[in-house]
Parts: C-alpha cells; sequence; structure tokens
C-alpha cells in the first residue's frame, strides 16, 4: 500500500473512533454534558464535546495499534506453529471469551452478584465476532480465513478493552468497547479495498515501488523452488523405478539360474 493511502486508512479510522465515541458518550453522558445544550449553556457542552473526540482519538490510536500487531502476528504464527497455528487461535479465543467475564466479575461483581450486568460484555465482542468474520471470509475469494478473522475479532478486542474493563464506571465501558468493535470491524473489512486501489493507481502510473520489487522477487523464488521441488521429485520417481527394474531383472535372472 503506498503512502498515499495508508494515511487515507489511519485518518478514516480516527474520524470513525471519534464519531462513534462522541455519540455514545452524548447518550450515556446526558446528565453531565447533553443537558447543557438545551439548557442553552454550549460553553459546557462544547467542552464535554472535545472531551469526547479526544477520548475517541485514543481508542481508535489502541484500535490501530491491534490491527497492526494482527497484521505481524498472523504470518509469525503461521510461521512458528505451520498447520496447528489455526488450533492456537482458537484455544486463544476461548480463554478471551472466558477472560472477559471472569476479569470484571471476580474484581467488582462477586459481592452483587449481578452475573448480567459483567456478561453482556463477552457475549456483544463473540457475537460481533462471528458476523463480521463471516463477511470477511465471504467477501475472500480462495481461502478460508475465517479463524484469523475471528481471532482478531475477540482476541484483538479483548486484549485492547482490558484497561478499560479494570474500572468500576461502565460509563467508560460503553464509549469504549463499541468504538473499538467497531473500527476494528471497519478495519479488517476494508482494508484489502485500499490495498486494490494503491495497487490500481500504482499500475496506471507505471510507478513500481521497492515492495513491488521484492514482492516480485519472492514471486520468481517461489516459483524456482517450485520448479526445483517437481525436478527432485521427478529424479526421486526415476531413481524408484530403475531401483525397481534392477530388482526385477535380477529377480528373473536368479530364476532362470
Amino acid at each position: 500500500m503506498t503512502s498515499k493511502y495508508l494515511v487515507k486508512f489511519y485518518f478514516r479510522t480516527l474520524l470513525l473512533g471519534m464519531i462513534i465515541t462522541a455519540i455514545i458518550s452524548l447518550i450515556t453522558e446526558y446528565e453531565n454534558v447533553t443537558h447543557y445544550l438545551f439548557e442553552g449553556q454550549i460553553g459546557e457542552f462544547l467542552a464535554g464535546l472535545v472531551w469526547f473526540l479526544g477520548y475517541g482519538l485514543l481508542i481508535a490510536t489502541v484500535s490501530q495499534v491491534a490491527f497492526f500487531i494482527y497484521l505481524f502476528l498472523h504470518p509469525l504464527g503461521m510461521g512458528i506453529f505451520g498447520k496447528i497455528w489455526p488450533y492456537i487461535q482458537l484455544l486463544l479465543v476461548m480463554y478471551a471469551i472466558f477472560d472477559l467475564f471472569y476479569l470484571r466479575f471476580y474484581r467488582f461483581g462477586v459481592e452483587a452478584g449481578q452475573v448480567w450486568s459483567f456478561i453482556w460484555i463477552p457475549i456483544l465482542v463473540v457475537a460481533a465476532g462471528f458476523i463480521v468474520a463471516r463477511m470477511k471470509n465471504r467477501a475472500t475469494d480462495g481461502a478460508n480465513i475465517f479463524i484469523p478473522a475471528l481471532f482478531y475479532m475477540i482476541f484483538m478486542t479483548s486484549i485492547t478493552l482490558i484497561p478499560f474493563l479494570s474500572v468500576e464506571d461502565t460509563s467508560w465501558i460503553y464509549r469504549s468497547v463499541f468504538t473499538l468493535i467497531i473500527c476494528n470491524a471497519v478495519q479488517l473489512l476494508t482494508l484489502p479495498g485500499y490495498i486494490e486501489a494503491s495497487e490500481k493507481e500504482k499500475a496506471e502510473r507505471g510507478r513500481v515501488t521497492k515492495s513491488d520489487i521484492n514482492e516480485q522477487k519472492r514471486e520468481e523464488l517461489r516459483m524456482q523452488e517450485a520448479e526445483q521441488k517437481k525436478k527432485e521429485e521427478s529424479q526421486t520417481k526415476r531413481r524408484k523405478n530403475m531401483k525397481y527394474k534392477s530388482k526385477t531383472r535380477m529377480a528373473r535372472e536368479e530364476k532362470n539360474k
């Protein structure tokens, strides 16, 4: 992706985080901020709105950091664990679901005994995770990426929610969890569009970047490795045939003797 589309991707996510956080905060903080608008106290209202927008920038930035960590973590996991990486992802997803409930309930809900006020967060995260992962898998041709998308939407969202779940004030959770889920989903679903638009623009301009050259070299290397593997398989097959023919000839000679 070129820097132009990377900047677009970055700032649109920031803008989305600001808007979502501001809307949710104005609803949940009616008593503290929103009522100033209806009472004509514009200065007080704008001060609260600016604070909400700044908090939205923070949440969107956290979401982007988690997304780029995921883009690094996923290929690393595939390289280290290979075929068992999807199963490891599922185990981490199950741990994250348990931790989403247990962490907050153990800290604040054991004495209160109000289970529902603590279990709605993992239910929301899991439901959003399955919906977005299914959408992502349908939009991707030639590969099944349901588990990686589910891992990102549940595990990475859970990791970024930990600091906010440690606070007893539920208003922090409202203005954090919905923004994180929406920003994570939008980044996951829209990234291929930015990459495609970037590649199209580079092709139209005839521009070749260093990453394109490296990708071309990697493709040539993969082709060479595939050809070398094919040659080795052919040579192995020939040797086996020669051994088989040699054994057959020796068996015939012994039989004739």
